[in-house]
C-alpha cells in the first residue's frame, strides 16, 4: 500500500541539470511525496525481500508482466511484453516477445546513453537470482521450475566469486530465438509460473551495471522503470525523477481526461520521506503535507473507527477500508505429540479463542476468518463455517476433558497444563495479545506462558521446533488460493509450512491442483481443501487484516491494490485543487477526530 507525503515547489539541482518547477507542457510540476512504509534497505531486485524495498523496486525497474491496476479480481497483463506469453505443451513452456521500445536509462556505464533491452538481459536477470554466490533470498521464485536452473545454481556454488563464465553458457530452459523473442521451458506443468514474472524481484537488470557498480549496485539502480533515482539519504528521504526513456504507455483509466492522453508516468517527481513514527506521518497528513496515509491500530480511532469525521470530510479527504491479502494465525507445533496426536486438544484451544475480542482489540482492523483462503480469490467460500472458531468455553471444557486434560489439568503432574505461546515482537500490542490469550486459556484451567522474542530468536526457535504455540501471518505472493494452501503441504514442512502439519489425504489434494489451470473444477477443489483444513484444526484463525487508507482530494488514481508494485506510474495530482484546498486548511484537534468533546 502507498503512503504519500510533502509538497515541493521551486527548483531542484539534480545530477542531470535543473529540473524546472514547470513540466514540459507548461503546467506546474507534478510532485507526489510519500512516506515509504518502512526502511528502504535496497533497490537491488535480487535482495529486496522486505515489503518496503520491494514496493519501491518497480518505480525504477520494469518486469515482463504486471497486474492490471483496475481489474478485480486481479489479472496479469503485459508490461515489457508485446502480448501475454503463450503457454505450450500443457503449460510446460511459455513463448515470449519483448516490446521494441524498451531501454535501460542513460547511465555512465553505457557511456551516458540509454541502452536497448534484449532477451539476454532477461536471461541474465534470472540467472543472477540463481547464482549461489549471490545468496539471493529470492531464488525460491524460480527454484525447481526452469529446466537447468538448479544445475546452474550448483555450478556457481563451486566457482570463484568473480568468475562470470557460468553466465556465458546460457541455460537449457531459456531458449533465445532473437533479441526480442525467447521460450522458457519448465520442469513440469506450471500454470502459475507467470505470477513470478510480475514480482518486483523478477525485474530486468543490466549485466554491465551489475558488474560495473558491484556492491554499490543496490544504491545505484540502472533500470527501465518509470522513474530514475536522483537522491537517497539513508533513513531520511528518496527522490525520484521521471524517466524520459520509459516505454510509451498510457492509462485509459486516469481520473483526469488530460491524463488519459499523457504518457506514463503521470507524475514528474516523487519524494519518499522515510517517516518512522506513525503519529508523525499522521500529523503531516493532517497538515496537507502527505497526500495519503495508512493508519495503524494505534491511531485508527483518529479516523472515527471507520467512519470519517466531518472535519475531514469537509476537506474532501477520502477513507477506504481495505482488506489485506494476508491471514494472521496461531499455529500448533505438530512436532509436539500433544498437538499432533490430540485433535481434541487443538479443538478445545480453538474454541477458547475469541475472534470477536481480537477484532475489537485491533480497532476493527480485522475480518473474521473461518479458513486459510482470503477474500478476493477463487476458492474463497463466504459460506464456510469453521466449527472450531465459534468461541464456546463450555464446549471447550468438555473437549479438553475428552482430550485427557479434565479441568485443564495435566494427569502426569496433577497440576494445570502448561503451554508456551511465542510471538515475534516486544510491543505493547504483542503483550496485550498474549495477555488476552492467556486469560482465555485460563478459563479452561490452562496456564499459558507468553514469550516475546526478537525476530532472529523467534525464527531460530521456530526452525528448531522449540515452540508449542506461536503467532504468525502470511502475506500472499500472488492472487491464487494455492499460495495459502501450500502452508499445509507436508513437502513444505520446515519452510512455509511452519506447523509441520502432515496429512496424506491433503497432500494428494494439493498435488492434484498443482498442474491445473484456472477453472471451475480447480476452484471447487480449493474450497474442499480449505474446508478440510478447517475441520482438521491446524490453526487458530486470528483473522484477515484490514487497513484504513485516507487520501486528500487532490491525489488522483490512488487505487488500493495488493499487488500494485507498478502503481507509481499511475499516481497523479491536481495541483490547482491542492493549492486551493491547502489555503483553506484550519488546524484540526485530535479530539475532533476521536469524537471527544
Amino acid at each position: 500500500m502507498i503512503r504519500a507525503g510533502a509538497v515541493f515547489c521551486g527548483r531542484i539541482l539534480l545530477a542531470g541539470g535543473l529540473l524546472l518547477a514547470f513540466a514540459v507542457s507548461g503546467a506546474p510540476l507534478r510532485e507526489i511525496s510519500t512516506s515509504g512504509g518502512g526502511r528502504i534497505r535496497t533497490l537491488d531486485p535480487a535482495y529486496a525481500d522486505d515489503l518496503a524495498s520491494r514496493n519501491l523496486i518497480c518505480a525504477v525497474y520494469d518486469t515482463l508482466l504486471e497486474y492490471d491496476y483496475d481489474a478485480r479480481p486481479y489479472r496479469l497483463k503485459p508490461s515489457m511484453l508485446k502480448r501475454m506469453p503463450e503457454p505450450e505443451n500443457g503449460f510446460r513452456s511459455y513463448r515470449f516477445e519483448l516490446r521494441d521500445d524498451l531501454y535501460f536509462a542513460a547511465d555512465p556505464v553505457f557511456g551516458g546513453r540509454k541502452r536497448k533491452i534484449t532477451s539476454r538481459d532477461v536471461l541474465f536477470s534470472f540467472l543472477r537470482l540463481a547464482d549461489a554466490r549471490n545468496h539471493s533470498p529470492l531464488y525460491w521464485l524460480f527454484r525447481g521450475r526452469i529446466v537447468g536452473l538448479d544445475a546452474f545454481h550448483a555450478r556457481t556454488a563451486a566457482c570463484a566469486r568473480g568468475d562470470v563464465r557460468p553466465y556465458d553458457g546460457g541455460l537449457a530452459g531459456f531458449r533465445i530465438l532473437s533479441d526480442t523473442k525467447f521460450v522458457i521451458d519448465l520442469a513440469g506443468p506450471d500454470p502459475r509460473f507467470l505470477y513470478a514474472l510480475a514480482m518486483p524481484n523478477a525485474a530486468v537488470v543490466a549485466r554491465e551495471a551489475v558488474e560495473f557498480y558491484g556492491e554499490s549496485f543496490a544504491r545505484h539502480p540502472v533500470g527501465s522503470g518509470p522513474f530514475l533515482l536522483k537522491r537517497w539519504i539513508s533513513d531520511c528521504r528518496i527522490e525520484l525523477e521521471r524517466n524520459p526513456a520509459f516505454r510509451k504507455e498510457f492509462y485509459p483509466g486516469a481520473a483526469s481526461a488530460a491524463d488519459r492522453s499523457r504518457p506514463l508516468p503521470l507524475a514528474d517527481r516523487i519524494v519518499i520521506k522515510l517517516v518512522k513514527q506513525s503519529m508523525t506521518a499522521w500529523m503531516l497528513f493532517l497538515q496537507g503535507n502527505l497526500d495519503c496515509q495508512t493508519l495503524d491500530k494505534d491511531n485508527s480511532d483518529l479516523a472515527g473507527g471507520g467512519e470519517l469525521p466531518e472535519v475531514l470530510r469537509k476537506r474532501g479527504i477520502r477513507l477506504q477500508r481495505v482488506p489485506e491479502f494476508e491471514i494472521r494465525y496461531i499455529g500448533f507445533n505438530f512436532g509436539d505429540p500433544r498437538f499432533a496426536g490430540n485433535e481434541k486438544l487443538r479443538q478445545a484451544l480453538s474454541l477458547a479463542f475469541s475472534a470477536a475480542r481480537r477484532i475489537e482489540h485491533s480497532g476493527n482492523q480485522l475480518l473474521p476468518a473461518d479458513g486459510p483462503i482470503p477474500p478476493g480469490v477463487a476458492g474463497f467460500d463466504e459460506n464456510l463455517r469453521n466449527p472450531w472458531m465459534r468461541h464456546d468455553v463450555e464446549k471447550a471444557k468438555k473437549l479438553l476433558a475428552e482430550a485427557g486434560f479434565p479441568g485443564g489439568r495435566d494427569p502426569a503432574t496433577g497440576r494445570p497444563l502448561k503451554l508456551t505461546f511465542d510471538q515475534t515482537g516486544h510491543t505493547s500490542a504483542h503483550r496485550q495479545f498474549g495477555e488476552i490469550t492467556a486469560a482465555e486459556f485460563a478459563e479452561l484451567g490452562i496456564k499459558l506462558e507468553v514469550v516475546l522474542n526478537n525476530n532472529p530468536r523467534f525464527y531460530e526457535k521456530l526452525r528448531g521446533g522449540k515452540m508449542e504455540l506461536f503467532r504468525l501471518s502470511w502475506i500472499g505472493d500472488y492472487p491464487d488460493a494455492e499460495n495459502f494452501l501450500q502452508l499445509f503441504y507436508s513437502g513444505n514442512a520446515g519452510g512455509c509450512n511452519r506447523t509441520g502439519f502432515s496429512d496424506p489425504a491433503f497432500d494428494r489434494m494439493f498435488e492434484e491442483i498443482l498442474p491445473m489451470p484456472d477453472s471451475p473444477e480447480r476452484t471447487a477443489k480449493y474450497r474442499r481443501m480449505a474446508e478440510y483444513i478447517a475441520r482438521k484444526c491446524v490453526w487458530i484463525y486470528e483473522g484477515f487484516p484490514v487497513s484504513y487508507q485516507l487520501a486528500h482530494a487532490w491525489l488522483e488514481n490512488h487505487t488500493p491494490h495488493d499487488f500494485g508494485f507498478a502503481r507509481w506510474k499511475y499516481l497523479s495530482v491536481d495541483t490547482a485543487l491542492r493549492d486551493k484546498l491547502k489555503r483553506s486548511f484550519t488546524p484540526v484537534k485530535l479530539s475532533e477526530l476521536a469524537g471527544k468533546p
